[in-house]
């Protein structure tokens, strides 16, 4: 995991908004953290990263990874789909600290220290921890009536096509 992480952002992202920004306006690019170094699009650690104040990588084939947010009001919408893949954790700090509670060398006085120094910090569990993410657009209520949410990232038809590749009904 990483405290007081720097964004690299993706190019699609980069493409869609910074760069501009960047380019045309480099004060208020500054201002939030946004750089241009060796090719790419960064933006510093601070009260702005999107990333907030840690981020937790896991190895997977998308580059999705848990991580902090400076947007916290977000987590008072019912649609919460505002990023770009990766997953927002409510209480990022609170994780970090259960996290590497077992190492002895850790807590949450420590955390906090080390995030207020600003630096970048990357700390390594002694031990992986398995993160399983599902995406669901289904899901029995409390009475057991089914209840349905948009498919925001196009997964429904993939999910439900026969392995044969003619289309099936759900």
């Amino acid at each position: 995991m990483v405290l007081n992480p720097w964004w690299e952002i993706p190019s699609s992202i980069a493409a869609e908004s910074v760069a501009a920004m960047v380019r045309t306006n480099p004060a208020a690019a500054a201002k939030r953290g946004y750089v241009y170094e060796n090719g790419r699009y960064r933006q510093r650690p601070g009260p702005n990263n999107a990333l907030g104040r840690m981020k937790l990588v896991m190895p997977n084939p998308h580059t999705v990874y848990l991580h902090d947010t400076p947007s916290q009001s977000l987590f008072d919408r019912d649609v919460r789909a505002f990023s770009h893949g990766c997953v927002r954790v409510g209480d990022a700090l609170g994780l970090v600290t259960a996290l590497l509670a077992p190492t002895g060398q850790w807590d949450r006085q420590r955390i906090d220290a080390t995030v207020a120094s600003g630096e970048t910090q990357t700390v390594t569990l002694a031990e992986p921890i398995p993160v399983y993410i599902a995406y669901f657009t289904a899901e029995p209520d409390e009475d057991g009536a089914m209840r349905f949410f948009p498919d925001i990232y196009k997964r429904d038809r993939a999910a439900v096509a026969p392995d044969d590749g003619k289309p099936c009904g759900v």
